[in-house]
């Protein structure tokens, strides 16, 4: 278990990306032998973030099952390997819960290529702790002590307890976006570590009383999954405040969409192809009503809701005549 992370590591790291995006791309190993034939048909590669797996394994299933002549080959990776897999054209599609930054934007500029998006879902960082921890909701305040602080924290009861700080991986998506988004530059504290995985992630507190472990909700959305389920009496997920707030709310698709969760993410399906592509046909399906009310019957939320229409009947006929 890794157990540091610095703000001078951070920005080795980002120095070190986009360098490989510029080097990377010479080489053989990155070569994408994939080509689009049509919307709904051929080969296509997709990186995605790894905390989006159950969802982007489905949606790629379900398209598959109903475009039988189009075949996508899927790469679990980072964020930041993910856009770097599309800059060095490994891939025509990426999956991830942010989009491109400006500096990123440029460097693709750099090469004539301007990604088009399309913003499909709504996730956020979910909060998990064993259930026999003594804890049931976390302000915003707080979450900032913990992740910078002593780790110490009041309970239900009002006692102070110690809570051991995990997160999913290093260099994911969770832990730049806590560094970046929510530390906004502050160190994080030595006490917290680092994991390999969401499930060593899950599997680690389901065992350890007084553990914290930041994860992305999409992998705990659905409750019909076997993980959830399996994992249902062993985990409990906290329910968080914004800054300066009294209101705790857990994530779920209603505080997605009242913005009532302080810590929500947008994902993104990103390419680089012309509009006459398979790349085109799944970003399309993803953000069109199959793949939208896909992403709701899995407990995320959709960015794109239809509306339902009701039409009400009138009675043109008057008082006085007979029916």
């Amino acid at each position: 278990m890794n157990n540091k992370v610095s703000h001078k590591s951070r920005v080795v790291c980002s120095v070190l990306l986009f360098s490989g995006l510029i080097i990377s791309s010479c080489s053989n190993n990155f070569k994408n032998d994939y080509r689009d034939t049509s919307p709904t048909s051929g080969r296509l590669k997709v990186y995605y973030d790894e905390g989006l797996t159950l969802h982007v394994r489905n949606q790629v299933s379900t398209f598959e099952s109903q475009y039988e002549n189009a075949s996508i080959e899927l790469y679990q990776t980072s964020e930041n390997e993910a856009v770097q897999a599309l800059y060095n054209d490994s891939c025509e599609l990426i999956v991830i819960s942010r989009n491109l930054g400006e500096v990123e934007k440029k460097a693709f500029a750099s090469k004539s290529y301007t990604p088009a998006f399309s913003a499909i879902a709504k996730s956020g960082v979910a909060i998990i702790t064993n259930v026999q921890t003594p804890l049931s909701i976390l302000s915003y305040e707080s979450l900032l002590d913990l992740l910078s602080g002593s780790q110490t924290i009041k309970d239900s009861n009002g006692v102070q307890i110690s809570l051991r700080v995990l997160f999913d991986k290093n260099n994911s998506a969770i832990l730049h976006y806590m560094l970046d988004s929510v530390l906004k530059g502050k160190n994080l504290s030595p006490n917290s570590g680092i994991l390999n995985s969401t499930l060593e992630s899950i599997n680690y507190v389901a065992k350890n009383k007084n553990t914290l472990a930041f994860i992305d909700f999409a992998w705990i959305s659905d409750a019909d999954d076997s993980l959830v389920k399996a994992n249902k009496s062993r985990i409990k997920v906290l329910a968080m405040s914004k800054r300066n707030s009294s209101r705790y709310e857990f994530p779920d698709q209603s505080s997605f969409k009242l913005n009532n969760y302080p810590l929500i993410r947008t994902v993104f399906a990103i390419r680089k192809t012309g509009d006459f592509t398979l790349a085109k046909g799944f970003e399309s399906y993803l953000a069109g009503p199959k793949g939208q009310l896909t992403f709701l019957k899995q407990g995320l939320l959709p960015t794109r809701q239809g509306e339902r229409s009701i039409k009400a009947i009138i009675n043109t006929k008057s008082e006085n005549e007979t029916p």
